[in-house]
């Protein structure tokens, strides 16, 4: 039976690895080779609150702490905005995140009509390299808040370029493509 026509839920998406599998974190300019070893679901939780938006203002650009992953560890996120704002969103970098030519694209409460699998939102955050928000009151009042509600997967991992669990010989293989392995870009680009 396939279980993939029950997927209904908001935001509901499966993981991009499972244990034991391959990924290749990307994370600015560097590659790491590792293993996961552990990974779990992490359900609907508010991971920002930006705090009150006077009308027609925006926030200051306020970091997604509550995304920090621990050492060794990456998360994919998916996300929504509960308040009556828009919403643009910056790598760790600092990088304008859905940005065109001429504008930077936002997302709002309309967001999860018009992608309830929430796709477009998919973020992924290596350690404590986290995003950061800024929210735009287009109103003609005042947000007393602006929530932002995620929900993903957690993943632990091995590293296998360095340490007790080093091994050349499997990264050479995955490295070449001989292996299967999953990119997790973690910076929001691809190698430059």
């Amino acid at each position: 039976m396939d279980l993939h026509i029950f997927k209904s839920q908001i935001g509901m998406f499966d993981p991009v690895s499972l244990l034991d599998q391959y990924v290749c974190v990307n994370y600015l300019g560097s590659r790491w080779y590792r293993k996961v070893d552990f990974f779990e679901a992490i359900p609907p939780f508010q991971c920002i609150d930006v705090g009150a938006v006077l009308a027609a203002t925006v926030s200051a650009r306020t970091a997604i702490g509550n995304l920090d992953m621990p050492d060794e560890e990456f998360g994919l996120f998916r996300w929504y905005v509960l308040d009556n704002a828009q919403i643009r969103l910056f790598l760790p970098t600092g990088v304008a995140k859905n940005s065109l030519k001429n504008i930077q694209a936002v997302y709002d409460m309309n967001t999860i009509k018009r992608d309830p699998n929430l796709v477009s939102t998919e973020i992924a955050v290596w350690e404590d390299n986290r995003p950061s928000v800024e929210a735009i009151n287009g109103m003609d009042y005042n947000l007393q808040a602006v929530r932002l509600i995620a929900m993903g997967y957690r993943y632990h991992s091995i590293n296998l370029e360095a340490g007790d669990d080093a091994d050349p010989e499997l990264v050479a293989l995955l490295k070449s493509g001989k292996i299967p392995v999953t990119n997790v870009i973690c910076s929001g680009r691809g190698q430059g």
